[in-house]
């Protein structure tokens, strides 16, 4: 085999193997073999016709496309270890030239390289702000609202009344997608003037406001346009018309904040302990919050500055787990993705293009700085924390709800379902501890480190000598001799993790054919 390659500019490479017409001969008998074990050639048991009957009955094209495959199958995985490449998807058979010498042209996919480019000296101002006293109060006040009771009012609805009413909307000017009828007659109560802190009012933020002195038995009509930002995505954009029928108004008379309240809450002993969990879990969210958007930047950074090759299939590999989770989004919100296009006017092609190649490419060239980051400060994960980490997931998913815990706990006694979530729980806990590093890199604690560790270590060394240099003046005299000769040779073994060689994928026939694993 004679093996020519080329770099091409998509970070693929073409690779030229020569071989001599007479390799293909074994092949062509082989491929006869399998035409003759899978056709019914009369006067011949199965496997059992002769080369030169096949070779009449279905000529040498045929024979010889069936031996090139077959060939191809064989010589791929040693071409690949004499053209050194290290493929990130099945390659492509590009061309096959007949001639003498027998020539095949691949088109190979290389895997991705990452050059961070002195990421150490990326520097990032981290300030997270405290949580103040008004933060806590304002929760310990909705909190007290949550197990306040509700009495008859004798007024119309004011600020901090419980109004409860049934409620229309259907959206104005429907499109050709929409279904103009949204709510009839639908059970709502609304405190006026209270807001979610996550912004998840609904029907919108400050709906409660129309309410203002309304009395039971009343109507009214109001009407909102839906922002291009609404978390409602088939409202986007749309006026909706509402109609709100009060039924009752009541006052709410809200418990005193003292011990008895907070064992009612939890299991807290007192109100003050109740308020220290309430402040941390609120350092816990602003932290998440603030941390959120901070490593979003600082890792958008470390890729700005990274220089980072990869071939167009792995893009491709990437779009299509964009497509997936989009599609799994939208199917539950109750919608289908062709119904979205029509909804977001758009044509499948230019919505591949515009939006799901870029956030592909964002979501692959972040990753593979996290992989490389991992892999330079040498990134472990320990079995405990694996373990704790495992246990964490599980939490999660049991606080989420709608999980059912005998069926999952069965399903870990699966080993490939265990694997699975072993897997999982090892790439959060990378992740996290990549990121956790970079945080010190960028806001200098590993440098601070890095110099404490080094002023220790030269500290040490100092105590050593002067110890060492001590006992050796408090020694007493001693009869000199001469050095015994070193009868003992010291040998340095060097090791190192052998690198087994990846399995070889069969390459594709056809360019457009080729796919990421």
């Amino acid at each position: 085999m004679k093996i020519e390659t080329q770099a091409l500019e998509d970070h693929q490479m073409k690779v030229i193997a020569e071989f001599e017409v007479s390799a293909l001969e074994k092949y062509k008998h082989q491929a006869a073999r399998k035409i003759s074990n899978k056709a019914k050639i009369p006067g011949f048991r199965p496997g059992k016709a002769p080369y030169d009957v096949i070779l009449r009955m279905y000529g040498e094209s045929s024979i010889e496309d069936d031996a090139i495959e077959l060939m191809v199958e064989d010589v791929y995985p040693q071409m690949l270890t004499e053209a050194k490449v290290n493929p990130a998807a099945p390659g492509t058979l590009e061309d096959v030239a007949k001639g003498d010498p027998l020539k095949f042209t691949f088109i190979i996919p290389l895997e991705p390289t990452v050059d961070l480019a002195g990421y150490k000296n990326i520097r990032k101002k981290y300030a997270l702000k405290n949580v103040t006293k008004k933060e806590v109060d304002e929760t310990i006040e909705r909190l007290k609202k949550n197990y306040a009771t509700a009495e008859p009012a004798d007024h119309p609805a004011e600020k901090g009344d419980l109004v409860y009413l049934k409620l229309d909307a259907q959206i104005l000017n429907p499109g050709e997608n929409d279904k103009p009828e949204l709510l009839k007659d639908s059970p709502l109560q609304v405190i006026i003037g209270e807001s979610d802190p996550n912004g998840a009012d609904f029907p919108y933020s400050g709906f409660g406001d129309n309410l203002l002195k309304m009395s039971a038995g009343e109507e009214k009509t109001i009407k909102y346009t839906y922002p291009e930002d609404s978390r409602y995505e088939q409202l986007k954009g749309k006026e909706v018309e509402f109609l709100a029928k009060v039924e009752s108004v009541k006052k709410l008379k809200l418990p005193e904040f003292d011990d008895a309240f907070a064992q009612t809450v939890g299991e807290f002993e007192t109100a003050e302990k109740l308020q220290d969990n309430i402040k941390e879990q609120l350092e816990a969210r602003n932290r998440d919050e603030y941390e959120g958007s901070w490593f979003e930047e600082l890792v958008d950074q470390v890729v700005g500055q990274s220089v980072i090759k990869y071939p167009p299939q792995v893009v491709e590999h990437e779009i299509e787990h964009v497509i997936e989770a989009v599609t799994d989004d939208l199917a539950n919100q109750k919608m289908e993705l062709e119904a979205y296009l029509k909804t977001i006017k758009k044509e499948k092609d230019n919505w591949l293009e515009e939006e799901i190649k870029p956030v592909a490419k964002k979501r692959l060239e972040r990753s593979l700085v996290m992989e490389e980051l991992a892999k330079l400060e040498k990134i472990q994960v320990k079995n405990d924390d694996l373990q704790e980490e495992i246990s964490l997931m599980l939490q999660e998913m049991q606080m989420q709800g709608g999980v059912d815990f005998k069926k999952l706990e069965k399903q870990l006694k699966n080993e490939r379902v265990a694997n699975n979530m072993a897997m999982q729980a090892a790439s959060r806990l990378l992740n996290r501890k990549t990121l956790e590093r970079l945080k010190d890199i960028a806001t200098g604690k590993a440098e601070e480190n890095a110099a404490a560790s080094d002023d220790k270590a030269e500290s040490k060394s100092k105590t050593s000598t002067k110890k060492k240099a001590e006992e050796k003046v408090d020694e007493p005299a001693a009869e000199v001799k001469p050095k015994a000769k070193a009868t003992a040779k010291k040998k340095v073994e060097e090791s190192a993790e052998a690198a087994e060689p990846k399995k070889a994928k069969k390459p594709a026939k056809k360019a457009d054919e080729a796919k990421t694993d």
